[in-house]
């Protein structure tokens, strides 16, 4: 099989599927077509699991696949999270964390890589769970825009939630991997 082919199995067919969505997202949102934007959010999210799942029982895991899938996460979760604060659905401050927190992780990641001269990423509950709240958050905050479960109530202390493991787990991350930099 040409590893062209390879590459393009059905995990990560999902996964280019999900970064097309993305800019489907953002039109729908910015258009004022929240009930729209949430059905299409919600099946990017789905992918997101899908690809994961049928990459371990397919066995298609491949390092496109490793490199695509956080992307399309972060640029779905990222780009989704500052059009809904530019509609002032979401506050900017909140956003800021989420973006501070990926910044360090990234820039952690880049200097271990050039510390250690290589970097297997390999993300942590927390990090999955802070992720999966992110996930949760865009598509509460379109539900109640599209006035399809009112949450307004709840927003607040979700947002606070969100904060708290933006903190914590980007805190983790850079014991972690501070230890192992440390251990070279």
């Amino acid at each position: 099989m040409h590893p062209i082919a390879r590459q393009l199995n059905i995990p990560n067919s999902l996964t280019l599927l999900r970064l097309v969505l993305v800019p489907v997202v953002v039109r729908l949102l910015t258009v004022g077509y929240y009930d729209w934007a949430l059905w299409v959010f919600i099946a990017a999210a789905l992918s997101d699991a899908l690809d994961g799942f049928l990459a371990r029982v397919l066995d298609q895991r491949t390092e496109l696949g490793a490199t695509l899938d956080p992307i399309a996460d972060k640029l779905m979760l990222l780009s989704t999270l500052a059009v809904l604060v530019w509609l002032a659905l979401l506050p900017g401050w909140l956003l800021g964390a989420i973006v501070l927190r990926d910044a360090v992780i990234i820039g952690g990641a880049l200097a271990y890589r050039h510390r250690a001269g290589h970097l297997e990423v390999a993300p942590t509950w927390l990090g999955k769970f802070h992720t999966l709240l992110e996930f949760a958050l865009a598509g509460l905050v379109i539900a109640d825009a599209a006035a399809i479960l009112p949450l307004a109530a709840w927003l607040e202390w979700l947002f606070g939630l969100v904060l708290v493991t933006a903190l914590t787990s980007g805190a983790q991350y850079v014991w972690l991997w501070g230890r192992r930099a440390a251990a070279l």
